[in-house]
């Protein structure tokens, strides 16, 4: 949610604002995505950190090398590879997105995954908020650029996973991002993306996935949920564009 940067590079005489994923509401032991394991669906294979093992026929292309992203170095991650897991997360959101977007360009059937992600993350969107919608992830893919991230050490980020601040137009990564699923990560640039374009930025942060007002897995959304208020909650983007690519909605939070 926005609060106040604590500390770190200099701040202008307007107070930064981050927006993040809201604070934990469970008192701290909250699930992380780091326990997420054979996920159900055709593409759980897809959702580990170590890719399916080619066929023997066709040998495998070597893989390019990751970015340098800014900062993402062992001493400020904490980790040796940062700017492989920070480009792995990245290529994957940009999966969860053309996805969203092929699949959007279709009214949905009934009984279909399709049909089920959008009552779930967009209640009952008609063909024009359809149509915004995809709009709206065509603006988040141009925010999944390298450019656009900048790792951070712990006395700036605090308990954080990541966050995007107006002022820098960055999105700042942060330790706790690398103790998430591939598939959580991906979901948090999205969520950060989605900010980064205007979602979610005015007045409070809206409801996380897990919270009273979106619950997560396999549950209705509850009585009240419109389709205008999950079209600015960032983290519907996110993830309606991980089920409609693993062929089924995560159980997990991503805290």
């Amino acid at each position: 949610m926005p609060t106040p940067t604590a500390s770190g590079p200099p701040q202008s005489a307007v107070t930064q604002r981050r927006f993040s994923r809201s604070p934990c509401a469970c008192g701290g032991s909250c699930p992380t995505c780091s326990a997420e394991q054979n996920p159900l669906g055709a593409r759980a294979a897809r959702d580990g950190d170590v890719a399916p093992v080619a066929d023997e026929a066709a040998p495998a292309a070597e893989p390019a090398a990751a970015p340098a992203f800014r900062d993402c170095t062992e001493g400020i991650t904490g980790i040796t590879d940062a700017n492989e897991r920070l480009e792995t997360a990245r290529q994957r959101a940009r999966e969860f997105v053309g996805a969203a977007r092929r699949a959007l360009g279709a009214a949905p059937a009934a009984g279909t995954t399709y049909a089920t992600a959008l009552g779930r993350h967009f209640i009952a969107p008609t063909d024009a908020n359809r149509a915004t919608i995809e709009d709206t992830y065509r603006q988040i893919l141009g925010t999944l650029v390298p450019r656009n991230y900048i790792c951070n050490s712990q006395n700036i980020c605090g308990t954080e996973q990541a966050f995007w601040i107006e002022s820098d137009d960055l999105v700042h990564v942060c330790r706790p991002f690398w103790e998430l699923s591939p598939t959580c990560r991906a979901i948090i640039l999205i969520h950060e993306g989605a900010h980064d374009v205007g979602i979610g930025v005015a007045g409070a942060h809206p409801p996380n996935r897990g919270d009273a007002q979106y619950p997560a897995g396999n549950v209705a959304p509850p009585a009240g949920e419109t389709t205008a208020g999950r079209m600015d909650n960032p983290d519907a983007y996110a993830f309606f564009g991980a089920h409609i690519w693993r062929d089924t909605d995560t159980g997990r939070t991503c805290f």
